[in-house]
């Protein structure tokens, strides 16, 4: 990438100026736009036509972005010398001439998909950094120079000078658009045929989570009117992680997408039961589906054993055969339709044999069959049945057959609240009310495509609650089995295929190069991997953090809990948001510290994230990002799951600069020894803040103490000595930029250093 320093500071200042009159003339065209939207609007009168005007203005004016954004975030320049501005939204002068161009339209694709290998006939890609409408800066990659620069590197991922800058930015507790600095492989998957079951495979920080939003932004656009936004449903983990993300897609333009996390896939009910974990497992077995499906029909029909039904027809007691109802039974249930549809045909079924039997008028004879349709096919709501089902052993045993063990059925079996409207179900009930929802009442709404966030955790029976919803299996779904935990942790995506629509082919993609998460923090996590995932492939990390991981060794709880505070204060006065990831067993401790020292605070239980401190369980954080993590006893966070290497992982790469570690005892797999392959030479101690202390403060202990720092070797030096350290560095130095990508100086460095030790060792 070329930045300002290679160019004349008078040029740059003049290119400045130009870019910022055409970028004023852009908003001029844009904000007349829009007031002449907003004066059709007004004009329209009260009608049904005018409603329809309004709304359609509106939706343009969505479209347009707010007057506070800049015209553009980019230019390219191809090779026949035509320029093309590019922004989050199309802008026309008043002969209808492009200003500038939508990201998501395909003239637009070259932005993305040029790079040195490849330039797409683009001589130049530029980048603005702007301040609302006005321009800071630019950086530019001119490829011609890139080719000759950069060695052809299977491990080469180009990363520009934008995407740095905003890696470097503090986070605000939500996620922001990524449109400026969407990167050539992630945009092959943004764009990807609608037409298919597509899962993306990532890391910590490879954009997982952005590629879908964007994908759903670049779906609507391209569609050619065949996908609108009531078309699209999103699906996240928790209500914290749809919080999250919510303002992605309305920074797009796509402002009436259905986003909403996995437990609101029900019928409302009142929730707050807790399960033990056998039934949170059992709950979500697919097996689940089947008992109550059986046991639904099972309440259908005469009972075992009777031979007749009684019906109180006026004055008059009407006695049935059952074997003269049983194929009533039988041709309702053999009909297509829901429990509630069937249940229907039964009653006009019943209505005719009886009224063939007794004369009175049909409104009467039905009124008089209520009490028989409810012994023979009861009406039930979703929570009416289940809280029946599971109040009976009888029932459980039947619907069971051979699928489950006695042991199976105790689990499920309990005692219900004396009225229904006193009962209370936990979040392991919810997909199976969903189930019966669906038998009951079928599916109220169906989607073109759903985009399936942190996907690897979900339960068969939550699967079985997305897979309904979708019309014809055109989904996006993304995640890590890196980071499964829980009771439905999974090794391959082969488990979670099983469950979701097979009508359209499926498509694997992955993953390669992780852009937020700092090196020296993933370098660290990774030492879990072997444990956790010996199968995933790790991704390859383009960044350096500011600050080497720091663990901080305690004596008790109680001082755990108070250093834990401080560090994240620490972290929140410098304007970094901040998440102290606590297992439970820490919870209570922590919570009273902040309470004794008047921190303000959010818990991401709330399912809230705030620019400052944030407290947030290890389950919790997934998806989720920070500028500084403050990691409670790895020890204790492994204890709470089968996999709970996997979970660690999860929490110490959650952050996008620091990472703390506040523990009395620290896992043998994060601790550094002469026999750790994966121990980094010459990491040093963490770099000190803005203030010049160590962040943490003297208790701070690097991740990679006990290795001597550059630091320490130049101290020793002799003066003289010193001299040639630093020449003879210098020129190390300039020859690396000179040769070799940013992203690899330091395996250079580290390789280097090996060769030297081989060298003096013989």
């Amino acid at each position: 990438m070329t930045g300002h320093g290679e160019v004349d500071m008078d040029v740059l200042s003049e290119e400045l100026r130009r870019e910022q009159k055409y970028f004023d003339v852009a908003w001029d065209h844009r904000e007349r736009m829009r007031s002449n939207l907003g004066l059709a609007a007004g004009a329209a009168a009260n009608s049904g036509a005018a409603n329809r005007i309004k709304q359609d203005t509106q939706a343009r004016l969505d479209r347009i972005g707010t007057a506070e954004e800049p015209v553009a975030f980019g230019r390219m320049d191809d090779e026949d010398g035509e320029r093309f501005y590019i922004g989050h939204h199309a802008i026309f002068d008043d002969d209808s001439e492009l200003l500038v161009m939508n990201w998501q339209a395909p003239a637009a694709a070259r932005y993305y998909e040029a790079s040195h290998a490849d330039p797409r006939r683009l001589r130049l890609k530029r980048t603005f950094d702007c301040s609302m409408n006005r321009i800071v800066s630019f950086s530019d990659a001119l490829f011609a120079q890139l080719a000759d620069a950069v060695e052809e590197l299977e491990a080469y991922e180009e990363i520009s000078d934008a995407l740095l800058s905003d890696l470097e930015s503090n986070r605000t507790g939500t996620m922001q658009e990524i449109v400026r600095t969407i990167q050539a492989s992630q945009f092959d998957l943004i764009r990807a045929d609608a037409d298919q079951l597509t899962i993306i495979q990532g890391g910590p920080g490879t954009g997982k989570t952005a590629i879908a939003l964007h994908r759903v932004s670049w779906l609507l656009f391209n569609s050619l009117g065949n996908l609108t936004a009531d078309d699209i449903l999103m699906v996240g983990p928790s209500p914290t992680f749809t919080r999250y993300t919510r303002l992605v897609l309305p920074s797009l333009g796509d402002t009436s997408v259905a986003q909403v996390d996995v437990h609101q896939l029900h019928p409302p009910v009142k929730r707050g039961r807790q399960d033990d974990p056998a039934a949170v497992k059992l709950k979500g077995d697919g097996r689940m589906a089947g008992l109550v499906r059986r046991a639904l029909y099972g309440r259908v029909g005469p009972a075992e054993g009777q031979h007749w039904v009684e019906v109180q027809v006026g004055n008059r007691t009407l006695s049935l055969p059952t074997e003269d109802l049983k194929p009533l039974v039988g041709r309702s249930r053999a009909s297509t339709g829901t429990y509630s549809e069937r249940r229907q045909l039964f009653r006009e079924l019943l209505t005719e044999l009886v009224s063939s039997r007794v004369r009175l008028d049909r409104g009467r004879l039905r009124l008089a069959l209520d009490p028989a349709m409810d012994r023979l096919w009861p009406s039930y709501t979703p929570a009416s049945f289940l809280r029946e089902l599971y109040g009976s052993r009888d029932r459980l045993i039947t619907a069971s057959g051979d699928e489950f063990t006695a042991r199976e059925v105790s689990v499920l079996h309990r005692r219900p609240a004396e009225r229904l409207s006193d009962e209370t179900w936990s979040d392991s009930d919810l997909a199976v009310l969903d189930e019966l929802d669906h038998l009951i009442n079928g599916v109220k709404s169906s989607y073109l495509h759903i985009v399936v966030d942190e996907a690897q955790d979900l339960s068969p029976m939550q699967l079985r609650a997305i897979a309904r919803r979708s019309r014809n299996g055109s989904m996006t779904v993304v995640g890590d089995i890196a980071q499964s935990t829980g009771h439905w942790a999974r090794d391959d995506w082969d488990d979670l295929l099983d469950h979701l629509p097979a009508e359209l082919p499926h498509a694997l993609e992955e993953l390669h190069f992780g852009y937020r998460v700092p090196r020296q923090v993933f370098d660290l996590a990774a030492r879990l991997l072997p444990i956790a995932a010996p199968d995933v492939e790790a991704p390859q990390v383009v960044r350096d953090g500011p600050a080497d991981p720091t663990i901080h060794r305690v004596e008790d709880e109680d001082e755990r809990a108070s250093t834990a505070v401080r560090v994240a204060m620490d972290h929140a006065s410098h304007g970094r948001s901040v998440a102290i990831i606590c297992p439970a067993t820490g919870r209570e401790d922590l919570e009273r510290q902040l309470t004794v020292r008047d921190v303000v605070w959010r818990a991401a239980s709330a399912g809230d994230l705030g620019p400052g401190v944030n407290v947030v369980s290890p389950q919790e954080s997934k998806g989720l990002e920070f500028d500084a993590v403050v990691v409670l006893e790895p020890d204790d966070i492994i204890a709470e799951d089968e996999r709970g290497h996997r979970l660690l992982y999860v929490a110490l790469t959650r952050t996008t600069r620091y990472l703390d570690i506040v523990c009395v005892r620290l896992p043998a797999e994060l601790t550094d020894s002469p026999h750790d392959e994966r121990a980094r030479p010459g990491s040093g101690a963490a770099k000190p803040t803005s203030s010049g202390q160590d962040m943490a403060g003297d208790c701070g202990v690097s991740a990679f103490a006990g290795q001597k720092t550059t630091s320490d070797t130049q101290q020793s030096a002799r003066p003289v000595s010193r001299r040639f350290v630093d020449l003879g560095a210098e020129e190390v130095v300039a020859l690396l930029k000179e040769t070799v990508a940013p992203n690899l100086w330091q395996a250079v460095l580290d390789r280097a250093g090996e060769l030297l030790d081989q060298e003096s060792a013989r």
